[in-house]
């Protein structure tokens, strides 16, 4: 039996990184902004930075304001980072260290135009494709 891994957000697929298996998915305004977990597992930290707000469709904004949620699932630790966008000045993290999460169960939301990034475990095939619509919690974008 396959292992889909989910969308974390709604969104365009504007980046995929090979070395570091991120996906990049960027939200418009008229997006759902909801982050969901793409995979069981436990949250395992999370790290909240300052930064800037550039908009967050550029490259630039890997510099922007942004909370990384790192979660330990039975692949291997990945990482859901919701990034600030131009528009947005809050971030909201739903979730907690040590907190056991399901796969497609709501772990924060970024206010307005916004970037979601994902890295993918090893062992996974990335599905999505740089320019994809996704949807957050229906897309399957990688499976193992």
């Amino acid at each position: 039996m396959t292992e889909q891994m989910l969308s974390p957000a709604s969104g365009r697929v504007i980046r995929i990184e090979g070395e570091s298996r991120t996906i990049s998915i960027f939200m418009h305004l008229h997006n759902v902004h909801v982050t969901a977990a793409p995979l069981d597992g436990v949250v395992k930290k999370i790290t909240p930075e300052k930064g800037f707000f550039k908009p967050a469709f550029l490259r630039s904004s890997d510099f922007n304001t942004k909370n990384t949620i790192e979660l330990e699932t039975k692949y291997g630790d990945i990482k859901i980072v919701q990034i600030a966008g131009f528009f947005t000045r809050k971030i909201k993290c739903e979730v907690e260290e040590g907190q056991e999460v399901r796969r497609g169960e709501r772990i924060g939301k970024i206010c307005f135009g916004s970037r979601v990034d994902v890295s993918i475990p090893e062992g996974f095939e990335i599905l999505a494709e740089k320019g994809d619509r996704v949807k957050c919690r229906k897309t399957s974008i990688a499976s193992h």
